[in-house]
C-alpha cells in the first residue's frame, strides 16, 4: 500500500465530499462500480460516524486525490462529525479475500504492542483509522534539515528497528518491510508509524528486522543516503554479519548488536 503526505496542510474542507456524492462512486467502489458493493460500503461508512471524505493526496483516481492505494484497498482521509480527521481504508471489489476481518485482527494484534495506526472501527469492507501526518521515509529523510542532524536519523532508524523487532517478538511478520518506503511513515516530530497490515501473517517465520535492515542500511537510495549522514560505509561488512546472526537467533542481545553499530564511536 503506498502511502506518503505532506507536512503541508491544504484547506480540506474545500475538498471534503460528502460519502454520497458522484465523485465518490469510483472510490468507494473500485476498480468497478458494483451497485450491491457501493450500497453496501455506504452504509458500512455511514454507521461509522463519517461525515465527509476528503480529497487529498499524492494518489489520484480520476481527478480525486487519494492516500494510499494497494492490491486490497484505497486509503482516503475522513471526517467525522466531531470534525475529526482519521483514515478510511475501503476493500477494492476486486481484491484477493471476502472481507477485510483478517486484516483487522493482525493490524490489533500490532496495536497490542503500541504499533501502527489505531484502529477506530471496522466492518466487512472498511477499516477506520487514526490518521497518520507525515512522510515516507525517502521524502523525509531528503529533507535538507535533515542532512546535518544525524542524531535525529539514528533516533528514526533505531525506532524503525526497534519497532520491527517487537513485531518478530510477539510472532507477526509484517510481510512488506523489503518495501519500507510504502509502510513507513514519519511525523514532523519524527515519530515513526509502520502502516498497512494487509499482508501480515503469524504463520511464517518473522523477518521484519532483517528486511526493514536491507531498506535502510544495506541496499537503494534510502541505504546510500542513511549511510552517508551516519558514515556507515566502513561497516557493511559486520553490519551483514551481524544481521546473519540475528536471522539465526531473533534475540535481544543480537538485536542491540545491529542497534550498537549504527552509532557513531562503533
Amino acid at each position: 500500500m503506498q502511502s506518503t503526505t505532506s507536512f503541508q496542510r491544504n484547506d480540506l474542507s474545500r475538498n471534503s465530499f460528502d460519502p454520497l456524492s458522484p465523485e465518490l462512486f469510483d472510490i468507494i467502489s473500485y476498480p468497478r462500480f458494483e451497485v450491491k458493493e457501493y450500497l453496501d460500503r455506504i452504509k458500512e461508512i455511514e454507521s461509522f460516524g463519517v461525515k465527509s471524505i476528503i480529497s487529498s493526496g499524492r494518489l489520484e483516481i480520476g481527478r480525486f486525490e487519494i492516500t494510499g492505494k494497494g492490491c486490497v484497498g484505497l486509503v482516503v482521509r475522513s471526517k467525522s462529525h466531531d470534525n475529526r480527521i482519521c483514515a478510511l481504508k475501503i476493500r477494492r471489489v476486486d481484491a484477493n479475500r471476502c472481507d477485510m476481518h483478517q486484516e483487522v485482527r493482525l493490524h490489533t494484534i500490532a496495536n497490542s504492542v503500541g504499533i501502527g495506526p489505531k484502529i477506530l472501527d471496522h466492518s466487512k469492507n472498511i477499516i477506520l483509522m487514526e490518521f497518520v501526518e507525515g512522510l515516507s521515509i525517502a521524502d523525509w529523510i531528503e529533507r535538507d534539515d535533515n542532512i546535518a542532524d544525524s542524531e535525529t536519523v539514528l533516533r528514526v532508524v533505531s525506532d524503525i528497528l526497534k519497532q520491527c523487532h517487537v513485531l518478530d517478538k510477539i510472532h507477526l511478520d509484517h510481510g512488506q518491510l523489503s518495501y519500507l518506503n510504502h509502510h513507513v511513515i514519519i511525523s514532523k516530530s519524527a515519530r515513526v508509524t509502520i502502516i498497512d497490515f494487509e499482508s501480515a501473517s503469524e504463520l511464517r517465520r518473522t523477518s521484519n528486522v532483517t528486511c526493514a535492515s536491507h531498506s535502510l542500511l544495506l541496499r537503494g537510495c534510502i541505504s546510500e543516503k542513511i549511510n552517508d549522514i551516519l558514515c556507515l560505509q566502513n561497516k557493511k561488512e559486520r553490519l551483514i554479519h551481524t544481521l546473519k546472526l540475528y536471522k539465526l537467533s531473533q534475540s535481544g542481545e543480537n538485536f542491540e548488536k545491529i542497534l550498537y553499530l549504527l552509532q557513531k564511536d562503533s
